[in-house]
């Protein structure tokens, strides 16, 4: 840890853009600036520009069966970081009901994250249809498709459509469904001694309960000051150190199961 100290701004820089970046795919409408400081010698910011790339887009096509459970996944780097949404063919942003679980909370303006986001479409259609994520950092913005399609049957199935109705007044919510975490951070990297807020939106029925587990695995119940999980499932952390980094574990669950994901914090030095 104390040899970890002694590297430089520079160095710990590189690492974390090779952490955030990995391996792109996707099409962006802006490339990223190299640079990790402000041109202006401005210590409070990573990057000199907004930037976003798409770093791991969902599969261009997707099967599935009818009716089944379709799930996409995206995940988006930037810097501010960036916010994901949803379009499916070509309707506004306002009309997905997954829309507000895919969005970040204005939160580490200067942080530079990787953020992940899944689609999750219960009862999938039994028609073509295209879906795209959309990743936008300040002016910025990258996206990919994916056409989702139900694989052919052989035969005849006649559909009861007498049991569907039924099964809609009995469960007129849709019934029970498994907690699902549909926004998190993977990566963030943020200066030493600013505050930052970590995601961890969720989907379920009934309303999964959220708790976040420190880097050393222990439940974050409030004995920590600096760390504070709100009634919405994220987590602040206040006055980063050093001694935050590594993973922060985020536990979705209801009375059916339960969805964890791990985001791994990179407190940066800043140069004077």
């Amino acid at each position: 840890m104390v040899r970890l100290m002694e590297m430089s701004s520079s160095l710990l820089f590189a690492i974390g853009m090779f952490l955030v970046c990995g391996l792109t795919s996707g099409r962006s409408i802006s490339e990223p600036n190299n640079s990790l400081l402000s041109s202006g010698g401005d210590s409070n910011k990573l990057i000199a520009q907004d930037w976003v790339k798409i770093t791991a887009a969902p599969a261009a096509r997707v099967t599935h069966v009818p009716g089944a459970t379709v799930e996409l996944e995206c995940e988006v780097s930037g810097s501010p970081p960036p916010t994901i949404h949803w379009i499916r063919g070509s309707s506004p942003l306002n009309l997905l009901n997954e829309m507000e679980a895919n969005v970040v909370s204005e939160a580490s303006p200067n942080a530079l994250v990787r953020v992940r986001s899944r689609l999750v479409l219960e009862h999938a259609a039994p028609t073509e249809r295209t879906y795209t994520c959309v990743g936008r950092s300040g002016s910025k913005t990258a996206f990919a498709t994916t056409t989702v399609v139900s694989a052919p049957h052989h035969g005849r199935q006649k559909h009861n459509i007498t049991s569907d109705i039924i099964s809609t007044l009995l469960n007129p919510s849709g019934g029970a469904q498994k907690p699902r975490i549909v926004l998190f951070y993977t990566v963030l990297l943020e200066l030493m001694g600013s505050d930052v807020v970590l995601p961890c939106n969720t989907i379920g029925r009934p309303r999964p309960d959220i708790y976040w587990l420190d880097v050393n695995d222990n439940l974050i119940s409030g004995q920590e000051p600096r760390y504070r999980v709100l009634p919405t499932g994220e987590l602040i952390i206040t006055n980063l150190k050093w001694s935050d980094m590594g993973g922060f574990t985020c536990v979705a669950r209801n009375a059916l199961a339960k969805d964890t994901i791990t985001t791994f914090v990179y407190p940066i030095l800043s140069e004077e």
